[in-house]
């Protein structure tokens, strides 16, 4: 390879070698973040970044158990606080969507708007007959809102009125688990969330 009549040298054309990877990463996934310096001084962060890949590559929605009901919900706020949207989606242990919501929560922090998602699923499914007595699974990909609902010691007091209201509509059902899930895994519920910031009616479905 000839550079302006010039031979390089072997490290002036690895330093372009790995510059060209770094871009090409770059292009192909927006949350590579080391740079060309940062490969040729260790390996180790590419490494840690290819298996974190990996490992959230397989991440897929998963059912529930038959005859159990699954909420995936979602909040989504522009700021800290900021204009916030909810959404969920229903489904079977088949997989068929039974149910969807969007809209907006007005200006709250992301973690409100993720508790606000699971009050609202809640109270949906409580206003539907067809739903009463079954087995209520509610996913979530806020790990503080699933950390608050499994242990309510560690809940904060100052949203004691929206856990109230969970306690009072859980006795409509058989059972309600509330679950963590990936994000990968909740892009439906992320959707309608995004969807619901910017709108000025409530949306909702049963299907």
């Amino acid at each position: 390879m000839i550079f302006k009549q010039k031979n390089p040298n072997y490290d002036t054309l690895f330093f372009l070698i790995i510059t060209r990877l770094c871009l090409w990463l770059k292009a192909i996934e927006p949350d590579f973040s080391y740079s060309a310096t940062d490969l040729i001084r260790s390996a180790e962060g590419l490494l840690r970044w290819t298996n974190y890949k990996k490992q959230r590559a397989v991440v897929v929605w998963s059912p529930p158990i038959t005859n159990s009901l699954k909420w995936n919900v979602d909040g989504s706020s522009l700021g800290k606080p900021g204009p916030s949207g909810i959404g969920g989606v229903l489904r079977n242990h088949n997989g068929i969507l039974l149910g969807i919501f969007s809209m907006s929560a007005g200006i709250l922090d992301s973690n409100v708007a993720e508790l606000k998602a699971v009050v609202k699923a809640i109270e949906l499914s409580a206003t539907n007959c067809q739903l009463h007595h079954k087995h209520i699974i509610i996913e979530s990909d806020s790990a503080n809102v699933i950390r608050w609902m499994n242990n309510p010691y560690n809940r904060p007091w100052l949203h004691q009125i929206l856990f109230s209201s969970i306690q009072r509509l859980a006795s409509c059902f058989g059972s309600i688990t509330f679950t963590h899930s990936f994000r990968e895994s909740n892009h439906m519920a992320d959707h309608m969330a995004k969807q619901g910031v910017f709108r000025n009616t409530k949306f909702v479905a049963w299907l």
